[in-house]
């Protein structure tokens, strides 16, 4: 099943997000599999290499709404996500209520393009 943004995914025994995303986008590269780590923090949690059989996770089409969380930084997310931190700025272009890159509220939802 998929929406406008992503499609849903059930965990299989074995799987890594990295596996996950080479499926999915062609690449199991580091900013890729970000890409579905950060798309599914709340579920997953801090490690991005635990994930469990039978969890459900959304993978994005292109981008994802995102959870500001405690210590996440525009650079840091930018890093994540385009494997490079001074890309911040694509992110605070997607957000206009981020007025400050270096104040992002905590909880604030954004969308990461």
């Amino acid at each position: 099943m998929s929406h406008d943004w992503f499609r849903w995914y059930q965990v299989s025994e074995g799987e890594t997000l990295s596996g996950i995303a080479l499926w999915w986008f062609g690449s199991g590269g580091e900013p890729l599999f970000h890409r579905i780590w950060l798309a599914n923090r709340r579920v997953i949690g801090e490690d991005p290499n635990l994930i469990f059989p039978g969890q459900w996770l959304t993978l994005p089409f292109y981008g994802f709404p995102y959870s500001i969380q405690s210590g996440d930084t525009l650079y840091q997310l930018a890093a994540w996500v385009y494997g490079d931190g001074n890309v911040w700025w694509i992110i605070m272009q997607a957000n206009p209520s981020i007025t400050d890159p270096d104040m992002v509220r905590v909880s604030e939802w954004i969308w990461v393009p």
